[in-house]
């Protein structure tokens, strides 16, 4: 036995509050009824749709008109269908372009007369904008993510390769491959903290030098001088092994090697000037110095790979009282 809804209570007057979109249409795809939350989403008035057929009141592609209206004459045939995730154009004034994308998830739900027969159609629409742009940032992270670890596990193969190239015992080659997976662990956290947006010059050269230096430059006499340079993330992953190559080649042969040598870096850069940068490293009061006898890894860092990311030259001099590199091209963003 059908029990009578509680004296007070109006239908209609639910119908017309409850906080997600409702519409109703008759077996003709009439729209009969939508309630406030239908109308202020879609920038509409009852007067402007009521009467009309669905798809005059909202025009929709072929294709998608085809697919609502297969699922309003599933749901006139008696069964309830769910269209997910379904993207429309609403009128928004106030937004660039005069629209706003929003997302439905729509059931479509088949409603008896009277007479018990199906009459109607009900579309409860949800709106879940958020959580659709939430799982599209999440897939753009996971695509972002596995980009990053081929390109890290591809850099990594490079270094190991060359590092059995360039190194005279399997025991230096290890000790080397690890201190530049090291730099490359290092400067990848740096990009993290920023949340790979980049990271500033002057951040990169400090994270890159602190195991030659312990964190202090009063230990081995580096000199850090120059103004903020925004860097892109390639640019910064390439200034930190270039950075590394040069310290670890000043820890063996150079300034970093004795007690009293010391390294002065200094850079400028210029964005009104279409980002003009040069950066000097030179080092002092280390052991006479020489040109090596064959182009390293540490080279082919340095005057290949990032010479074409500042888009300029880098110039490796060797004067006894210690090397010279000095950096001239366009950096920035």
């Amino acid at each position: 036995m059908d029990r009578k809804p509680p004296d007070g209570l109006n239908f209609h007057t639910v119908f017309a509050s409850a906080p997600t979109q409702l519409m109703i249409m008759d077996r003709q795809l009439v729209i009969v009824y939508a309630n406030e939350a239908y109308l202020r989403t879609t920038m509409r008035t009852l007067s402007d749709i009521q009467g009309r057929y669905v798809f005059d009141a909202f025009p929709e592609a072929p294709e998608r008109t085809a697919l609502f209206k297969a699922a309003f004459e599933r749901a006139l045939a008696g069964e309830e269908n769910v269209l997910r995730t379904e993207p429309f154009s609403v009128p928004a004034p106030e937004e660039e372009g005069g629209v706003r994308e929003i997302v439905w998830t729509c059931t479509h739900v088949p409603v008896a007369n009277d007479a018990g027969e199906i009459a109607f159609v009900l579309q409860n629409a949800v709106d879940v904008t958020a959580e659709h742009a939430l799982h599209r940032h999440n897939e753009m992270l996971l695509q972002e993510l596995n980009h990053r670890v081929k390109n890290s596990l591809a850099t990594a193969q490079v270094i190991a390769q060359r590092s059995l190239i360039d190194s005279k015992t399997m025991a230096e080659a290890r000790d080397d491959f690890v201190a530049r997976l090291h730099a490359m662990a290092a400067i990848h956290d740096l990009l993290v903290a920023k949340s790979w947006s980049g990271a500033e010059l002057g951040a990169v050269l400090r994270q890159t030098l602190q195991p030659f230096d312990g964190g202090s430059p009063v230990r081995h006499g580096i000199t850090l001088q120059g103004p903020p340079v925004p860097l892109t993330v390639k640019q910064a992953q390439t200034m930190s092994m270039a950075i590394h190559e040069l310290a670890t080649n000043a820890t063996k042969y150079g300034a970093l090697s004795h007690a009293s040598g010391a390294i002065d870096i200094a850079w400028s850069h210029d964005p009104s000037a279409d980002g003009a940068f040069r950066l000097s490293w030179k080092e002092r009061n280390g052991p006479a110095v020489s040109p090596p006898g064959k182009k390293g890894f540490g080279t082919i860092m340095l005057t290949g790979v990032l010479a074409q990311e500042i888009g300029g030259t880098i110039t490796l001099d060797y004067p006894t009282h210690g090397v010279i590199c000095l950096m001239e091209g366009r950096i920035g963003p």
